[in-house]
């Protein structure tokens, strides 16, 4: 990634990701619909924003933060694909 707008725009693109950035770092973590989501909406809206936090990666290296983002997105299709496969073989 040669600038933030281009990290940005192909963090964004991935399934279920989101970022920000603050003082220079890079803060990685699921969207909030995704959490909620994999939560089966078991929990509150306070508690979705906890766990985004909780589970938040931050870096100050752009490649760093594509890395994990595409690792992350990959976890959570996985995870959202069992889910799914469970409730079909109900």
């Amino acid at each position: 990634m040669t600038n933030d707008q281009e990290l940005f725009a192909a963090i964004r693109a991935l399934p279920h990701m989101a970022i920000t950035k603050a003082d220079g770092e890079y803060r990685i973590t699921y969207r909030l619909a995704s959490i909620a989501l994999a939560d089966q909406r078991q929990h509150s809206a306070d508690w979705h924003r906890d766990h985004a936090e909780r589970v938040a990666y931050y870096t100050n290296d752009r490649a760093d933060a594509l890395g994990t983002a595409k690792s992350l997105s990959v976890q959570m299709v996985r995870l959202l694909d069992r889910m799914t496969s469970k409730e079909a073989g109900r």
